[in-house]
């Protein structure tokens, strides 16, 4: 099916790859912008060239790269991954196309100026810090009652650089290794954030946005655990869309949208459930990463890619969903893999369990035997993330626990045996 209309995606990485043949299939054209010459490595792998009938580099020029984009006449601008939210803003609002503008675009990109725009709303938020001294974090934790306290980037994702601190020599060096460093993002971390520990359940919350109305696609529950020094993701569990928490939860995260300044298109919002109510850890505008749309459109009729999609290309019937709450059709869980060191996937029993377990909808890599992996220490060295799907939710349990025993059971090689395969 033809059609003259076009919409323009910065970034078109991580979840945001999926976005392009979502569009094709309603008969949309898109235009890819990239929003350097260098795609994070990270995040390489995901962009997909064929998917679309341009690629824009931007080198900079702002002038330049809205001339070429004027000229394809795209009906939207959206962001496809974190790193591109900025230059989205400033290209939909320079084309005069629907989007968030660029008045607020730095309080959805560094996590400080977040967690100040919506104190300053009167929000629940974290006590925050950012520095380029060390001494700073402890004093300023000292002072005000905060350890133990969170030393993190002020804009990065996949809890790239995160670390928790009791004391101030774990402060120091935790700020020594993030300050003057590269980000998962390839951003330069000119300064270090600190931050309260906050305590409780976390959770987040996918969303998407039409002209200022909020419409909630999905609420997880996140669970991470200790590994060592560093907390990791372990599992995310679909949450029904109904119920006590889910109401205090999206009633904050609405909030939350709104003193950010995102009227328009998806956003992935974490929060902490904490004895005084939701506290925001940080908001996203753009689709959650790392995400697989297919189990979570089993699971719920729907994923956060169609809806945005949706969003665009057919408003009025968007336009019925906020104010409505999703069906759990399905139970979904996401169970990211931890290695315990480096090596590979073992070619043996183990491994070949795991890709029949019953539950197992989809991955998002590769589970062959030899395929590298890299000790577990955030989002981005996880060797994969399994979609255990199934309208019974001991059955998803079951597979989840049969998982951990299968990774203390010879599903990893070390490196000094790992196989060359996949390398």
């Amino acid at each position: 099916m033809q059609s003259s209309k076009t919409v323009a995606i910065v970034d078109p990485v991580s979840t945001g790859a999926h976005l392009a043949p979502e569009f094709a299939r309603r008969g949309w054209r898109t235009v890819a912008v990239l929003s350097s010459g260098k795609i994070p490595d990270a995040y390489i792998k995901g962009f997909r060239p064929g998917d679309f009938t341009d690629v824009i580099t931007h080198t900079g020029d702002t002038e330049q790269t809205l001339t070429r984009l004027a000229a394809l006449q795209p009906q939207f601008v959206l962001a496809g991954a974190e790193h591109g939210v900025e230059l989205a803003d400033l290209l939909a609002e320079s084309l005069a196309l629907p989007g968030n503008g660029t008045a607020l675009s730095a309080c959805r990109r560094d996590k400080f100026a977040m967690v100040e725009r919506i104190r300053a709303a009167g929000l629940p938020a974290a006590a925050s810090l950012i520095t380029q001294d060390a001494a700073a974090i402890a004093d300023w934790a000292e002072q005000g009652g905060h350890w133990p306290i969170v030393v993190k980037p002020v804009a990065s994702a996949g809890s790239d650089g995160v670390a928790f601190c009791s004391t101030p020599a774990e402060a120091e060096q935790a700020f020594t290794a993030i300050l003057g460093t590269t980000n998962q993002l390839g951003g330069f971390n000119d300064q270090v954030m600190a931050q309260e520990r906050l305590i409780g359940d976390q959770y987040f919350v996918n969303t998407v946005s039409r002209a200022g109305r909020h419409y909630v696609a999905e609420i997880w529950k996140d669970v991470r655990v200790p590994v060592g020094d560093n907390q990791v993701y372990d599992r995310e569990e679909l949450q029904p869309g109904q119920g006590e928490i889910q109401a205090a939860i999206v009633a904050y995260v609405e909030r939350v949208l709104d003193a950010l300044g995102i009227a328009y298109g998806p956003a992935h919002t974490e929060i902490m459930l904490t004895a005084r109510g939701p506290v925001l850890i940080e908001s996203g505008a753009r689709l959650q990463g790392a995400v697989t749309p297919a189990p979570h459109a089993a699971a719920t009729g729907t994923s956060q890619v169609a809806l945005t999609v949706d969003a665009c290309t057919d408003p009025d019937t968007f336009d019925q969903l906020p104010g409505t709450t999703y069906q759990l059709e399905r139970q979904l869980r996401v169970v990211s893999l931890i290695s315990p060191h480096e090596g590979a996937l073992a070619d043996g029993p183990a491994l070949a369990e795991l890709n029949t377990l019953p539950t197992l909808s989809a991955t998002v890599r590769s589970l062959a035997p030899g395929t590298p992996v890299r000790r577990t220490v955030d989002l981005f060295s996880s060797p994969d993330h399994l979609y255990l799907l199934d309208a019974d939710l001991a059955a998803v349990e079951r597979d989840y626990a049969r998982i951990r025993e299968l990774e203390h059971g010879g599903l990893y090689t070390a490196a000094a045996t790992a196989t060359a395969a996949g390398a």
